[in-house]
């Protein structure tokens, strides 16, 4: 944590002008989530994000998706965060539930800023038929893990587009998450409600310079359509 803070404070130092969401997970205790959530924004972040959606290794140790899957958790959990920082709050939702509205709901009863979605999807990728072990294998020892990139898109864009065009949850702002490589991508995400997208997958695949493709590629596809500000079509 020491170390995970003072890179914060370096990174707000270095970029002033860059906006820094910190991401956080706990246990089900309200002490340790008020006392994390403050370190963070003291830390100088502009928003914290809850992640309540992590599949592998997390949720065995009740954090992650063990709290995301439960509603009245994912309410608490908001809520407990908003009591003790005054910056936005994004709670961050698993796809590993029967309906993602009663997660949504839930956050935005919690009086989260903004959902985002979706985390990975649980899964098995593979078995090791000589050992007879899960993969991936970590210390000769496998667990189910967090499918994600393209193949989750389309999962991801269902899912955002629920919370989006439900009444009781359209007044959330929505960071989508999930498959996003392209700059077609991305404005497939914002088309369907998303007021903000983020990239992990395609970073690690291909580069940070990817940011700037979708940049420049988003650029260009609105200058053609005459679009003025991403609020047009999102």
């Amino acid at each position: 944590l020491a170390v995970n803070l003072q890179e914060i404070r370096e990174c707000r130092k270095e970029y002033p002008d860059h906006v820094i969401i910190g991401s956080m997970m706990a246990p089900i205790e309200e002490r340790v989530w008020k006392d994390l959530a403050q370190q963070i924004a003291e830390s100088g972040v502009h928003g914290i994000e809850l992640n309540l959606g992590c599949p592998h290794g997390m949720c065995e140790r009740g954090m992650g998706s063990a709290i995301g899957q439960v509603p009245e958790m994912v309410e608490q959990v908001t809520r407990w965060v908003k009591d003790s920082v005054d910056i936005p709050v994004f709670t961050k939702l698993t796809p590993n539930i029967t309906n993602i509205l009663w997660s949504a709901e839930a956050a935005y009863k919690g009086g989260a800023d903004a959902v985002s979605l979706i985390n990975t999807v649980n899964s098995i990728i593979s078995v090791d038929i000589d050992n007879m072990i899960p993969e991936p294998v970590v210390d000769g020892k496998g667990t189910h893990g967090g499918y994600c990139g393209s193949a989750v898109k389309p999962i991801a864009l269902n899912m955002i587009a629920e919370i989006a065009r439900t009444p009781e949850t359209k007044n959330l702002e929505i960071s989508g998450i999930g498959g996003i490589t392209t700059w077609k991508d991305a404005v497939e995400f914002m088309a369907l409600g998303s007021n903000a997208v983020q990239v992990c997958t395609a970073a690690m695949i291909y580069g940070f310079r990817v940011v700037d493709d979708l940049i420049d590629g988003m650029s260009q596809w609105m200058d053609d359509k005459g679009y003025t500000s991403v609020e047009q079509f999102t």
